[in-house]
């Protein structure tokens, strides 16, 4: 029986998601959290950012790029050090490859090793004396630094003179891999590593300059020159140079191996780095160190000379202009918090005036002033800050006083309704008795006025149906008929409009106007227009007479009179129509109210502007009013 599982891999999306809904809420929490710091904490935080992180950036891109530019101006001060030791080392070498040049030139010294062996004892003591000569002109003063030089014939014999040195044993010299190397170089100046003269690394060093000899005529080596050469020379060129920095110098062969160092036990070492180019420098770990290498290649012996420098001597100084730098941009964030603190406090310090005020106004205490002297931002705000404490205790004591009014008025409502009641009862039973009198046109006069007053007492609400008020009118216009029979009454009002809801009394006003001020003093017929038509959301109810219309100054001041605030208590037309415009403007707010033309001797007209307003609307309007 096999039994194969399947390889699933973990699902972890509702863990991430988990993960990232907490993040994003620590980052909301974290938001709201500064949100419901205070302005002061805000402004602070915010100073001191802009102030900071400016100065971070300057301060972290101002030393990285004088760090970089430090290290590359070492480095280039160090490659032209290197070359101009490099120059000093090829006049130094150039200097030993001339003395070699010279001794293998020398003819008596060329004759004197193509001589055979068949010549003469006294030749050869000859020979010997002017071979050792030519030797010891080259060990003597100024040539110090040489230990030795020595000619090596074809036969194994061997001249020798010893300057600053002690004798060597070259006696096997032919079978010692230098001098077949050299004769290979068939006349061309080599030079061998540097080694310990007595085998111990702690001892004196020597690096040997070697050329053959050659009979031109033959084209073969007669023998062959060398000098060994302590490092005296090669110290004298490197202890010369004058770096003002911490460093190492080497002097390195074709093979990598140590010819001159300021420290001699790594004299004939290894180099712990190939040099494989030309020339050039980077940067290399050496225990635990970072160090730079920079190098080049002399012209003569083809040998390298190198510097390493610790990049820690190269930063010593970045590193002091560092802690210079943090430390003044520590001062920088001490001044920019004290700074930050001050203005803070100098620019809160009227917002938080008015805060207190304000705290004072939501108290009740109406009577508070922000004083300033300034006629900035702040001094305006405190300007209208004023403006609105005076407004808002002046509505205040307004709504105290209009409150007191009305109760009185209620009051005197209540004691009033005695009368209307008391006179619709008595006018009843005087159109009854006109009826009992068979006198109809009596008792239906009685009757309609006897409804007036109950439509008086009933209009108690705020919102009536249109109908309503036109049926109001229709008993009215029909009483004044009697006193004025030749007055004609036109009613075109669209049927929506009838049924909609409007204030009440405020069209019987308007027409009572027309009637009194406009037809009773005129001899002519007179007519009364009441139109009503809805357009869009709003009604408008046009009253129109023919009468005698008013002068335009008597309609200027009219309409003025309706946008002030004051009535004008002599002029009963201007109580009127104030009442009704300011009841208007009251419940349906501004844009909607009276228009009012006339003309002298034409008549007048005055259109009513309102909302449109149905059972439900008008029922939701009433209830929010009371």
């Amino acid at each position: 029986m096999k039994i194969a599982f399947l390889n699933r891999k973990p699902c972890y999306t509702s863990y991430e998601r988990l993960l990232s809904r907490r993040n994003w809420m620590n980052k909301l929490n974290l938001w709201r959290s500064f949100q419901n710091w205070n302005l002061d904490k805000k402004l602070i935080l915010l100073y001191t950012l802009m102030i900071l992180l400016p100065v971070l950036v300057i301060t972290f891109l101002g030393f990285q790029r004088y760090s970089e530019n430090m290290k590359q101006n070492t480095g280039e001060f160090s490659i032209e050090l290197l070359n101009q030791l490099g120059k000093n080392l090829d006049n130094y070498l150039k200097e030993l490859d001339r003395i070699s040049i010279s001794f293998a030139l020398d003819t008596g010294v060329k004759d004197a090793l193509k001589k055979n062996q068949e010549y003469t004892a006294v030749e050869k003591f000859n020979d010997k004396i002017l071979i050792d000569k030519a030797l010891m002109n080259i060990v003597l003063v100024p040539y110090k630094d040489v230990l030795g030089t020595y000619l090596f014939k074809a036969d194994g014999e061997i001249f020798s003179r010893y300057g600053s040195g002690q004798q060597v044993d070259y006696s096997h010299f032919l079978e010692d891999p230098w001098y077949k190397k050299v004769l290979e170089a068939e006349g061309k100046g080599i030079f061998l590593p540097t080694y310990s003269l007595n085998g111990l690394d702690n001892q004196e060093h020597a690096f040997t300059f070697m050329r053959s000899v050659i009979d031109v005529v033959k084209n073969q080596s007669v023998g062959v020159f060398r000098m060994d050469i302590n490092l005296d020379g090669l110290s004298d060129i490197f202890s010369n140079v004058l770096t003002g920095i911490q460093q190492q110098l080497f002097l390195v062969d074709a093979e990598g191996n140590i010819v001159y160092a300021q420290d001699s036990l790594k004299i004939a070492q290894a180099f712990p780095i190939a040099l494989n180019e030309d020339h050039g420098s980077f940067l290399y770990s050496m225990e635990g160190k970072e160090m730079m290498i920079n190098y080049i290649s002399t012209q003569v012996a083809g040998w390298k000379i190198a510097n390493i420098i610790p990049v820690s001597e190269l930063t010593h100084n970045i590193d002091i202009l560092r802690n210079l730098l943090w430390t003044l941009t520590g001062v920088a964030l001490l001044l920019s918090i004290g700074l930050s603190i001050l203005l803070t406090t100098r620019l809160l310090r009227p917002l938080k005036k008015m805060k207190a005020l304000m705290n004072k106004v939501e108290d009740g205490d109406y009577t508070v002033q922000f004083k300033t002297q300034s006629n900035d931002e702040i001094g305006k705000l405190a300007n209208s800050f004023n403006i609105m404490v005076k407004k808002i205790n002046e509505l205040v004591h307004h709504i105290f006083v209009i409150r007191i009014l009305k109760r009185e008025a209620d009051f005197k409502v209540l004691q009033s309704q005695i009368n209307p009641h008391f006179l619709y009862n008595t006018l009843e039973s005087i159109s009854m008795k006109a009826e009992v009198d068979q006198n109809y046109e009596v008792a239906d006069m009685i009757s309609r006025l006897g409804r007036l007053f109950r439509m008086t007492i009933n209009h108690s609400r705020d919102l009536i149906v249109f109908a309503r008020e036109m049926e109001y009118i229709d008993h009215y216009v029909i009483l004044q008929k009697i006193r004025f029979p030749r007055m004609t009454f036109i009613i075109e009002i669209e049927p929506e409009v009838m049924s909609s809801y409007i204030l009440p009394w405020i069209v019987q006003p308007l027409v009572e106007n027309a009637i009194i001020h406009g037809l009773a003093q005129q001899a002519t017929e007179g007519w009364i227009r009441i139109e009503g038509i809805r357009v869009d959301d709003d009604v408008y109810i046009r009253i129109t007479d023919n009468g005698v219309g008013m002068a335009d100054e008597k309609k200027r001041e009219l309409q003025a009179a309706l946008l002030t605030d004051a009535y004008q208590e002599e002029d009963e037309i201007h109580i009127g129509l104030k009442n009704i415009f300011d009841r208007i403007r009251l419940y349906f707010g501004k844009g909607y109210g009276l228009t009012l033309t006339s003309e002298l001797g034409k008549g007048t007209s005055i259109e009513i502007k309102v909302k449109f307003l149905e059972r439900e609307s008008a029922n939701h309007a009433e209830h929010n009013d009371h």
